[in-house]
């Protein structure tokens, strides 16, 4: 009896001692445990999405890929699926599973080595909440604490809501919204029961059993899943048989993803500018973009074919198939393109390509590389002169000329090294005479062109100096293809944007583009400089992309930089502006005789053939204060019966020929009237020219 005393005295005393060292351990444990109270105001880090003009899907940011669901827009099996894989007595347990632990605490030692887990869903929970993942007793114990916290301050309905967004599926998802988005291509809502129990299976081992690329595993793991389900009588065997016939399904959406990254990363840039690191990548916005992805498609198509095909025709030391990927992110060795494509009348940015391959450069070559432009800035030239009284058919001379500019002599040369004496504008255009556009900049001023260029759009630095008419500066493609879009707008500016509106998370509109919009050239001179531009493509330098097919009305002009490093095109239709740049990073000569014409005007023709088919054809429409007469060739006055050769010319009212040819006779001869009297460059002569080379 005494010994059964002493027995049972000292078994409560060690009791009361195991307990006290229990409760100590709680309470220090206790001492660094997070508040739970946190999860009333339940707000993981959830994706912004990025869309197009459709409303579709086309690139996300987040530190975390979650997109938060309530728990009745989950399906039940997926429900079912996951308390019958992960934690069979959820709505029985008070967070924790105390059978459980003590059974896989016996596997594990008898194993040598942890074989099993005994984390309920409430744990598993906190334990991504709050803890790391490391395997140590007290982490063990913290976890423990926190799941009966949990318990104690949440229903079951809010523990499992707060799980299916919190849990990691693998692949980048968190939550099963993101998962079924990843996987599968649709919402977490509209899975099916092979879908459900296949995200189900994942969290165990998301690396191990990710579908993507150990399918095999995965199946199998799935297939575990539907015995669970079965043996609770969530599913009858018929279904779960079925159910294990069907493959894997998986129908990923993040393909999609890959059609605009350049134009993507340029909307993640603009709203981490705007809005900053937390507002982006935390509060889940919804970006709604102006993109056309359809557009886009038919541009990377376009671009990736032709530059293909002139690394091919060119034989091109270093090419994009066989040139290890370079993961710096920087320059490559390459031939590299750009391409912008704007909607005139709005201004929206319908598609823009960087670069051949974002995951090997993520340099933006189209909003980010400053290039000379070359004879693509003649525009703003002739721009300027036909806004200030000069007209399609006045004449100017391209023959040799020497300057001095900035103390240093200049002598530019045209492109072919030939010369055509007397050309009118409209021609000298046409064929892009340097010698000609240095003229017309010397006589207008180099001070006016860079304040139209400006009033234009072109925002990069400019020099006031003669060689500015050939494109002596630096601009990105995004900037120069916007200010073409001032002539199909009949001289008005509109602001090029990305973004339509952004949508915080709760439904709050934060942002709305409005609309910005200037003219800064008149209707008329708009339309006289489109139907200049026209010739380039009808006989000029761009003819290409008549020959190639392309018939419905559109404008243009090519850009070749002197050391052939630069081809451009920016060309355009009533309804679309097109820019397009190609080159290389390292600004080396393309090829001997490489230009716009050979190098960026197949890529242009191309896109805008395929972008334009089957749509009606659509001409440009002709303002106010716009007059055609026609006009002798020869003399460029009013053409009398006898004049041999005769041609239709547009003005700007005020500005159109008022005398009769005097040159041509009813004998077919020329008047000894005719001699070449070089119009509005007197000035020129006098104060700007050498001599010699007028």
């Amino acid at each position: 009896m005494r010994i059964f005393r002493f027995f049972s005295i000292t078994l409560f005393i060690l009791f009361f001692i195991f307990l006290g060292i229990v409760g100590s351990a709680i309470l220090w444990l206790r001492k660094d445990l997070p508040d739970t109270k946190c999860l009333e105001d339940f707000s993981p880090p959830v994706v912004s999405r990025v869309f197009d003009k459709d409303g579709n899907l086309v690139g996300e940011f987040f530190i975390q890929k979650r997109l938060p669901v309530d728990l009745r827009e989950i399906p039940e099996e997926m429900i079912y699926a996951t308390i019958a894989i992960e934690d069979r007595k959820f709505y029985r347990h008070w967070g924790v599973d105390v059978v459980g632990i003590v059974r896989a605490a016996l596997q594990n030692i008898k194993a040598r080595k942890t074989v099993q887990g005994a984390s309920t869903i409430t744990q598993q929970l906190a334990r991504n909440l709050f803890l790391t993942q490391e395997r140590t007793v007290v982490r063990k114990m913290k976890e423990i604490l926190l799941a009966i916290q949990i318990e104690r301050r949440h229903s079951k309905d809010e523990i499992l809501t707060m799980y299916f967004n919190q849990i990691y599926y693998g692949n980048g998802a968190y939550g099963v919204e993101a998962a079924a988005l990843t996987f599968f291509g649709k919402h977490a809502k509209e899975l099916t029961l092979p879908e459900v129990t296949l995200l189900a299976a994942l969290p165990k081992s998301p690396i191990y059993f990710d579908p993507t690329k150990n399918p095999e595993k995965a199946l199998i793991r799935r297939n575990v899943v539907l015995n669970a389900m079965t043996a609770t009588g969530a599913i009858k065997e018929s279904e779960a048989e079925r159910a294990k016939n069907a493959p894997l399904g998986l129908n990923s959406h993040i393909d999609t993803f890959k059609e605009a990254p350049y134009f993507v990363e340029e909307i993640r840039r603009r709203v981490f500018e705007r809005y900053g690191e937390n507002m982006l990548y935390r509060n889940g916005l919804n970006i709604y973009t102006t993109l056309d992805t359809d557009l886009q498609k038919k541009a990377n198509k376009a671009m990736e074919k032709w530059l293909k095909q002139t690394e091919r025709m060119y034989r091109f030391k270093v090419v994009r198939d066989t040139t290890e990927r370079d993961t710096s992110g920087g320059m490559t060795k390459y031939i590299q393109g750009a391409v912008v494509v704007i909607e005139p009348e709005t201004g929206a940015v319908r598609a823009l390509i960087g670069g051949r391959d974002f995951e090997d450069s993520e340099f933006n070559r189209a909003t980010q590389a400053k290039r000379q432009p070359g004879s693509a800035f003649k525009t703003f030239v002739y721009t300027a002169c036909i806004e200030n009284g000069f007209t399609p058919s006045d004449e100017v001379l391209d023959i040799p000329i020497v300057m001095i500019s900035g103390g240093v002599e200049y002598s530019p040369t045209n492109y072919d090294h030939k010369f055509t004496g007397p050309i009118p504008l409209r021609r000298a255009l046409a064929l892009s005479r340097n010698l000609a556009a240095v003229r017309l900049i010397r006589y207008i001023g180099e001070q006016t062109v860079v304040e139209y260029a400006k009033r234009m759009g072109i925002k990069s630095t400019l020099k006031a100096v003669p060689s500015l008419a050939l494109g002596s500066c630096e601009v990105t493609p995004l900037e120069l293809t916007a200010a073409y879009t001032v002539f199909p707008n009949l001289g008005v500016r509109i602001e090029p944007y990305f973004i339509e509106k952004i949508v915080q998370r709760g439904g709050d509109l934060i942002y709305q583009h409005e609309v910005q919009k200037e003219e800064v050239i008149s209707p008329a001179t708009a339309y006289v400089m489109i139907d200049l531009l026209s010739s380039v493509i009808d006989q000029g330098t761009a003819v290409g992309v008549r020959l190639e097919g392309f018939t419905k009305p559109a404008a243009g002009k090519t850009g070749t930089t002197d050391d052939y490093s630069d081809a451009w095109f920016i060309g355009f239709t009533p309804d679309l502006v097109c820019g397009v740049w190609v080159g290389f990073d390292t600004r080396k000569k393309i090829a001997r005789g490489a230009s716009g014409a050979t190098f960026a005007v197949p890529m242009w023709t191309r896109f805008m053939k395929d972008a334009t088919k089957g749509k009606p054809i659509k001409k440009f429409p002709v303002p106010k204060g716009v007059v055609s007469r026609t006009v002798c060739t020869l003399s460029h006055k009013l053409a009398n019966e006898y004049c041999p050769d005769v041609r239709r010319e547009i003005y700007i009212a005020g500005t159109e020929p008022n005398e009769i040819c005097d040159i041509h006779t009813k004998d077919g001869v020329l008047s000894d009237k005719f001699l070449y009297n070089p119009l509005y460059f007197e000035k020129i002569d006098r104060e700007s020219v050498n001599k010699k080379g007028f």
